[in-house]
C-alpha cells in the first residue's frame, strides 16, 4: 500500500496494488475489497491515535455554548482560511459492501473506510444512514464510498454560516440518487442559468408571495407540501420516483400534488406552470447560500 503523490499515510489518498499472474476472480476481488477496508481502519484520520484532538476540542466548545461559526475554524485543514467552506454529504447504504459483516469489524470498519474514502474524520453513521462534513470546500471523490455500498448526495461548497442550507442540498441530492438509482448525485449549481439574471432582493419576496396560499393548507402542512412539490418537479413529474425519493406511497404523492395545485390555482399539466413554480422554489428564503443571494 502506498500513498499517492502529494499525500501521506495520515491524511492523503491511498492506492492498494495486487500482484497476480492471472485475472482476478470474484473471490479475489472480495478479498481485496475487505483488505482495503481493513487497511483503511489503520490509515483513517478518524482512527489514528491522537488525531482527533481537534474534534474533541470542538465538541467541548460546543457543549459549552460556542456557536458552530466559532468552532468551525478549529476543524479546518492546516492552512485553510478561517472562513473556509464545507461540503455536506448524506448517504444511505443501499447494498452490501466489504467490511459490513461482524467478522470484519462492522460499524468501526465502515467508519474508517468511509472516512478514508470521503477524506474526512467528521462522520455520523446511524444504521444505514450517513451524514458527513468535508472541510476545505472541494467536493470529495465519492466513487470509493459508493463502491462500499452507499448512495450519496453532496452539497455545494458553502461557508460555515450556510451549513444548514448545504445540509438541505445534500438531503435532496440523496433523494434524487435513491430515486434514479445513481450512486452519487451532486447539488447542481446554476451560475450560468437564468437565475443569474435576477438578484435575491428582487426575487425572494415574489417567490414567498407565490406560495403564500399554501399557508392555508392543513396537515401535513405547507413545508411538507413544498418539499413534495420540489421533489416531484425535480423528477419530471414521475409519481413512482417521487414516492421512492420521499419514501411515500405514490397515492400520497398524488394527493399532495393535487392539493398544491388546488391551493395555488394552477394546472400542473402545463410545462410553463411547472417552470414558473420551479424558479419560485429556487428563490424561497433559506434556499440559497449568502454569496448567491445578490
Amino acid at each position: 500500500m502506498h500513498s499517492l503523490p502529494g499525500g501521506d499515510l495520515a491524511s492523503g489518498p491511498l492506492a492498494v496494488g495486487v500482484a497476480a499472474t492471472a485475472p482476478p476472480t470474484v473471490v479475489h476481488r472480495s478479498v481485496t475489497g475487505v483488505a482495503t477496508v481493513l487497511l483503511s481502519l489503520l490509515t483513517s484520520p478518524r482512527h489514528a491515535l491522537g488525531a482527533d484532538s481537534t474534534g474533541s476540542g470542538a465538541l467541548v466548545r460546543l457543549l459549552l455554548v460556542a456557536t458552530p461559526a466559532e468552532v468551525a475554524p478549529a476543524l479546518l485543514p492546516d492552512g485553510a482560511p478561517p472562513a473556509g467552506s464545507w461540503v455536506v454529504v448524506h448517504g444511505r447504504r443501499t447494498r452490501p459492501g466489504p467490511g459490513t459483516g461482524a467478522r470484519t469489524g462492522g460499524e468501526s470498519v465502515q467508519l474508517a473506510a468511509l472516512g478514508t474514502a470521503l477524506g474526512t474524520p467528521y462522520l455520523d453513521l446511524d444504521g444505514d444512514g450517513l451524514r458527513a462534513l468535508v472541510p476545505g470546500g472541494r467536493p470529495p471523490e465519492a466513487g470509493s464510498a459508493a463502491r462500499l455500498g452507499w448512495s450519496l448526495g453532496l452539497s455545494a461548497a458553502v461557508p460555515t454560516a450556510d451549513l444548514a442550507i448545504a445540509d438541505t442540498q445534500a438531503r435532496r441530492a440523496l433523494r434524487r440518487a435513491l430515486a434514479t438509482g445513481e450512486a452519487v448525485v451532486h447539488h447542481r449549481t446554476e451560475e450560468r442559468s437564468v437565475h443569474g439574471l435576477v438578484t435575491g432582493a428582487d426575487a425572494t419576496a415574489p417567490a414567498g408571495q407565490r406560495f403564500a396560499p399554501l399557508d392555508a393548507a392543513g396537515a401535513p402542512g405547507p413545508a411538507v407540501l413544498l418539499e413534495t412539490l420540489r421533489a416531484w418537479l425535480s423528477l419530471h413529474g414521475s409519481w413512482d420516483r417521487t414516492a421512492t425519493a420521499l419514501q411515500l406511497h405514490r397515492n400520497t404523492v398524488r394527493q399532495r400534488i393535487a392539493r398544491v395545485a388546488e391551493l395555488l390555482d394552477v394546472d400542473l399539466q402545463y410545462p410553463d406552470v411547472r417552470m414558473e413554480l420551479w424558479f419560485a422554489l429556487h428563490w424561497l428564503p433559506g434556499e440559497r447560500p449568502a454569496g448567491d443571494r445578490g
